[in-house]
């Protein structure tokens, strides 16, 4: 008897063992909204985390503003959390909390072998991005035209512009090189706060109104660079993005001759090429501004791929290693669904790029895309992209371009 009540005991026993381990490597989930950080230095960088289960499994994305970026895959792996940014050549991996909420690290690759990384938590259920002002002021909307300095003493022009909406702050900072991508934010009657994450970007920006009415503040960028800029409110300084750069006489027409994402030699000189309009533009699938060039280009597409136009994007990747290229250009590739011809030239330096592109004088920014006529003698150049963040200034970009290609398919 006392032997069968032992047996009994070792059998429920067992079982209650078993149970508890299936109940531990029971996958969690994780569906809701987060508020994710990044922990820089200049305080939270918040970011609103949206993540889903369709099906067996999850996704996912980051909001700034009107602007979502999706990420690649979410992975739930026991009580871990891989949030994945492919085209980016970015992840976040994480630890799932007995509460829900996240704790880990941003990683990010950068140049070469180079990693950033920063520390990542994640609050679930919190929904806006910083508490919302109670302030009435609309100090802060408008154009500032701005001046950023470096740590190295570098300075460069921008132009902030901001709005007010339901006691959150947005809008971008602009340069000749594109923009600060869509930011959002809080403020005070004299303070504000602005940050933006998308997988390659971790900026954060604020400012202290001053006494003459004058905006001072400090832009922390990733982990460690501190960018310091004055700004007075008043009228854009800008230039037209297709007067900045200029044609090189002694290199007036477009010619390439590099390697495709099969490893194949294309050349401007080949038959598809031939008395066909090019607009070729130089690239990176790490360049945010690139991406949005690129989904404008893309929405085009079907307004002139009946026409004889040509269009070839160069990638310079931060990478040497071309099969390593070929996979983020080809990633790249995948999320834009581009039709067109796609060469991997090196790495982002400007050197390689003015090297392997004679044509480019001096490269200004990425993207930078060159307009040609049937002969490919260079038409237009157009340095830099404004994203849909910067509003009417993205509708002009889209309507240059437009202009643009409506003129060379003439």
């Amino acid at each position: 008897m006392k032997r069968k009540i032992l047996k009994n005991i070792i059998l429920i026993g067992t079982a209650v063992l078993l149970f508890t381990a299936c109940s531990q490597h029971k996958e969690k989930n994780i569906s809701g909204v987060y508020r994710g950080i990044l922990h820089s230095p200049g305080g939270p960088l918040a970011f609103p985390i949206t993540i889903q289960k369709r099906g067996h499994q999850y996704t996912g994305f980051v909001s700034n503003g009107a602007d979502t970026v999706h990420f690649t895959s979410v992975i739930v792996q026991g009580d871990s959390v891989h949030m994945n940014f492919n085209f980016y050549d970015s992840h976040i991996d994480a630890k799932i909390n007995p509460n829900g909420n996240f704790t880990g690290r941003w990683h990010k690759r950068y140049e070469g072998k180079s990693q950033r990384r920063m520390k990542f938590t994640a609050q679930k259920g919190v929904t806006d991005r910083y508490p919302r002002s109670t302030s009435q002021t609309d100090v802060f909307n408008g154009q500032w035209p701005t001046v950023f300095k470096t740590s190295s003493g570098h300075t460069y022009e921008a132009t902030g512009e901001f709005y007010t909406k339901d006691y959150m702050l947005y809008g971008t900072f602009m340069t000749e090189a594109g923009d600060d991508r869509f930011l959002e934010g809080t403020y005070t009657d004299s303070t504000m706060t602005l940050s933006t994450f998308d997988g390659a970007h971790a900026y954060l920006f604020r400012g202290h109104l001053q006494k003459d009415g004058s905006l001072k503040g400090i832009k922390w960028e990733y982990d460690a660079s501190k960018v310091t800029w004055n700004a007075h409110k008043g009228k854009s300084q800008l230039r037209n993005p297709f007067k900045i750069a200029k044609i090189d006489p002694q290199h007036p027409k477009v010619a390439f001759a590099l390697k495709n994402l099969d490893g194949k030699i294309v050349k401007s000189s080949d038959p598809q090429f031939q008395n066909k309009p090019i607009l070729l533009y130089i690239f990176g699938s790490w360049c945010p501004n690139c991406a949005d060039e690129a989904r404008m280009l893309r929405q085009m597409y079907n307004h002139y791929k009946n026409t004889d136009i040509k269009i070839v994007g160069v990638a310079y990747e931060y990478t040497d290693n071309y099969n390593t290229a070929v996979k983020l250009v080809d990633n790249y590739k995948k999320r834009f669904n581009i039709p067109w011809t796609l060469l991997v030239a090196g790495n982002n330096n400007a050197k390689v790029v003015e090297k392997t592109l004679p044509f480019v004088k001096q490269l200004h920014s990425y993207p930078t895309t060159y307009f040609t006529d049937r002969k490919h003698n260079i038409k237009y150049i157009h340095v830099g992209f404004y994203g849909p963040g910067t509003g009417t200034y993205y509708l002009k970009d889209k309507q240059g371009f437009k202009e643009k290609l409506d003129d060379i398919t003439q």
